[in-house]
């Protein structure tokens, strides 16, 4: 079995954590007394922000009376996660902020995203990301080692199985932007076109001239993660992404996005148009 990425095993104990406490009728207060520390380190471990040690997770499945399969599950899931991961082989720091980003996107079901300016890193050429990188103050060896990871997270939609499923509403404008120069947004839109054919994709077209949207000005990702763990939003900011976990910002931000989707362009019409773009660029 592939040891579980950091991120990912923090959200499946914390979640976990949360349901047994709850069940258990078991006050915040009390895992305080218990654990001798603040609320906060209890909302941080029940929310995946930070992750619990050892001994700690064994106090609280004694608390909360976890039968045996659940003791025995999250211990070594804990320890999975505590153990030291092999570096990554296209060497250099990646940002925690990044890291967090791979982890989920990696063990997601199904990402929705949507953007009036960017594609989906899943979705990008070597050369679209390449000018992106250079454009944000990016070159040398951080480049080249960046730009090898961000072409490896496309291996999600063709080679991991199940595949990701991604549904991306994007703006026209986007794909028009130009990015990189006439022949390498030609590509862009091209492989995005190609993408569309497989069963995992769907793309939906944001046409110019549609006016304001329930995400005008917005790149986001909203994460379905497996059954039993919740969907997480990540919000592109300038100097990274942010995170959103609320359940009910959560809930909000799919409201959002069905709004979105339901006022772009159907697939087919979608295709259409990107099929037009590639004739014009």
């Amino acid at each position: 079995m592939t040891s579980p990425h950091r991120s990912a095993a923090r959200i499946q104990i914390g979640t976990t954590l949360r349901r047994l406490r709850e069940e258990a009728g078991v006050p915040r207060e009390k895992v305080g007394e218990v654990l001798h520390c603040t609320m906060t380190k209890i909302s941080n471990i029940e929310n995946a922000i930070s992750g619990v040690k050892q001994a700690e997770l064994e106090k609280l499945l004694d608390l909360y009376q976890a039968d045996e399969a659940t003791r025995e599950d999250l211990l070594a899931l804990n320890s999975e996660a505590h153990r030291r991961r092999p570096k990554s082989k296209i060497g250099g720091t990646i940002p925690p902020w990044l890291r967090r980003i791979l982890d989920v996107e990696a063990i997601a079901a199904e990402a929705l995203y949507s953007s009036s300016e960017l594609l989906p890193a899943v979705l990008q050429t070597e050369y679209y990301a390449r000018a992106l990188m250079v454009a944000s103050g990016v070159g040398g060896e951080v480049l080249e080692k960046h730009l090898q990871l961000r072409l490896e997270r496309r291996a999600l939609l063709t080679d991991r199985e199940p595949p990701l499923k991604l549904w991306a509403v994007i703006a026209e404008p986007a794909l028009r932007s130009g990015i990189g120069g006439p022949e390498v947004m030609r590509d862009q839109v091209e492989h995005v076109l190609s993408m569309t054919e497989r069963e995992n994709v769907v793309v939906q077209v944001m046409p110019q001239g549609a006016g304001a949207h329930a995400l005008s000005g917005t790149t986001l990702t909203l994460f379905r993660l497996p059954v039993g763990m919740p969907s997480l939003a990540s919000v592109d900011v300038p100097f990274g992404d942010n995170f959103i976990d609320g359940v009910k910002q959560v809930e909000r931000i799919a409201e959002l996005f069905d709004h979105t989707r339901a006022k772009a362009l159907g697939t087919e019409e979608s295709r259409e148009l990107l099929t037009r773009i590639v004739k014009e660029t």
